[in-house]
């Protein structure tokens, strides 16, 4: 299972969640699904890497050369990019995505109703990625 989008690392959410879906993408155990939307445009990943100024290459780069999520942690805390106000920028916006006016709201409003129309209390892409890998009562 990966780890929810508000896990953090470095104290950077979305941090643990990239970190283990890269280190599944190069074992080659990342499940279809989730491969295929990897770093995606107008996916998670693709604003987190877009908000830190990371290419793909450069991050999967460097989740090969820190293996261990404390290392990948301290190379990430490195990256001009990721001082801690743009960190906080970057939790403060994640919180947000999906909800109308912030990014992944078209994509949010495209998958709500069909592929997660069992979930409740849904809001935001955060809520949809918890609900449907976490379901109340599992």
């Amino acid at each position: 299972m990966l780890p929810s989008p508000r896990e953090r690392l470095a104290d950077c959410m979305w941090l643990p969640r990239f970190l283990a879906k890269a280190r599944q993408m190069q074992a080659g155990e990342l499940p279809p699904d989730y491969a295929a939307r990897f770093c995606a445009p107008d996916s998670v990943d693709h604003y987190f890497l877009a908000h830190f100024a990371l290419s793909k290459d450069d991050a999967l780069d460097a989740v090969r050369l820190h293996p261990e999520a404390a290392d990948f942690g301290a190379w990430f805390q490195r990256l001009p990019t990721a001082k801690p106000e743009h960190v906080a920028q970057w939790n403060a916006l994640a919180e947000q995505l999906g909800r109308p006016g912030f990014p992944m709201a078209e994509r949010f409003n495209q998958i709500r109703p069909t592929l997660y129309a069992r979930l409740e209390n849904v809001e935001t892409i955060f809520d949809l990625i918890e609900g449907d890998e976490w379901p109340a009562g599992s």
